[in-house]
């Protein structure tokens, strides 16, 4: 069975901090994705879209994608001949699969996930990880009384996650060619691990997003968010999606 591939702890960084200090050679570095989270589902990272076309057409349902959590996960080849592979599942084909479930035909519905192969098992000088073709995410919902059929796939490609110490696969950039019902559209996405809400009673709530405590008004901890990453409340989505560019590595 394949294995999920473990993060780094804080125990791993502090033990490669003294080795370093100690003029040790590091080991070659693994490209690692963000963990899964506790329940074992993939380690999501909140993705927003970016049209490549331009502005928001909204006439075109396919050109609708709103930022998201977006379910990324390693898996190690049983065959050590043959790469390690990396899947993607969005949220939104899992809200898809739950709303057509009564009508989906397993054995031609598609797989909700795409899977594609790491082009080397470690990261490239630029520090980044390639996954160029995955295979592409589908679902096929057949037709169902006065309901017609329909059709809606993710097709990535160019699948880069970011692995530096600081940064240990916990951002990505890809493209995306997404289709619904006929209509397609081609997107830039970008992400970081891990999703963090930033509602307060429905609202957009910024000081949600601050990977920084503040005691004075009673915040106890910080988001969890890398503070290398610049990072707002997506105001639809409600979670806190990267600013920047793909890798933020640089204190501002």
């Amino acid at each position: 069975m394949k294995r999920e591939l473990k993060g780094l702890s804080v125990g791993a960084v502090a033990m490669a901090a003294v080795l370093g200090a100690c003029n040790t050679s590091d080991p070659e570095r693994q490209c690692s994705v963000a963990r899964a989270v506790s329940d074992g589902s993939l380690g999501s990272f909140a993705a927003t879209y970016a049209l490549k076309d331009g502005a928001p057409q909204p006439d075109r349902p396919c050109t609708q994608l709103q930022a998201e959590p977006v379910g990324l996960q390693k898996y190690f080849s049983q065959d050590p001949s043959a790469p390690d592979t990396v899947a993607i599942r969005t949220k939104r084909m899992g809200d898809l699969l739950e709303d057509f479930d009564a009508q989906i035909d397993p054995a031609s519905a598609g797989k909700p996930y795409a899977v594609g192969a790491l082009a080397s098992e470690n990261p490239g000088a630029d520090n980044f990880c390639d996954v160029p073709q995955l295979a592409a995410a589908r679902l096929e919902v057949p037709a169902s009384g006065e309901q017609p059929a329909q059709s809606f796939s993710y097709e990535w490609s160019n699948l880069r996650i970011y692995n530096t110490p600081e940064i240990p696969g916990t951002q990505f950039v890809a493209d995306l060619r997404y289709s619904e019902n006929g209509c397609t559209a081609e997107y830039s996405v970008k992400g970081i691990w891990p999703v963090v809400s930033c509602a307060t009673s429905g609202k957009p709530d910024e000081a949600k997003c601050d990977p920084y405590p503040d005691y004075s008004v009673g915040r106890l901890r910080g988001s969890g968010i890398n503070p290398l990453f610049p990072v707002k409340c997506d105001p639809v989505a409600l979670i806190c999606v990267l600013t920047g560019e793909v890798p933020s590595d640089r204190k501002p």
